[in-house]
């Protein structure tokens, strides 16, 4: 019989945003710079997701470990620590050549969509 892997549980998305990293970012670099790191950590993510979908696709573990890691970077850098989780959930599948890692995919979209969006939320 494979390997079992503990996937983190599905979380509401606010306990996927850490909003003290949020607050002590923005402190530390003000509103406006807060909005345009958001924004960039966003079209970063956008695209790592693409990559890694794309790496998924051509069956290259290597560098779905590889995307996955960098969105695991940018997504700790900006509190969404729930994307990170999974990110890294994403890159044990990769490491091991595990087949969940197509339904761990799917789960690091949807939350790093949801997670980007009650970021934003709380913006205005």
């Amino acid at each position: 019989m494979g390997q079992i892997y503990r996937l983190h549980r599905s979380q509401p998305v606010s306990d996927a945003v850490d909003y003290t990293v949020i607050r002590t970012l923005k402190g530390a670099v003000g509103h406006k710079r807060y909005t345009e790191i958001a924004e960039e950590a966003t079209f970063a993510l956008a695209e790592r997701l693409g990559r890694l979908e794309r790496a998924h696709r051509q069956k290259d573990f290597a560098m779905c470990y590889r995307h996955a890691l960098n969105i695991c970077g940018i997504a700790s850098q900006i509190g969404l620590r729930g994307v990170a989780d999974v990110a890294a959930d994403v890159m044990t599948c990769a490491k091991n050549g595990d087949v969940a890692i197509t339904a761990v995919i799917h789960r690091l979209n949807l939350l790093a969509e949801a997670s980007l969006f009650a970021v934003f939320r709380e913006e205005s």
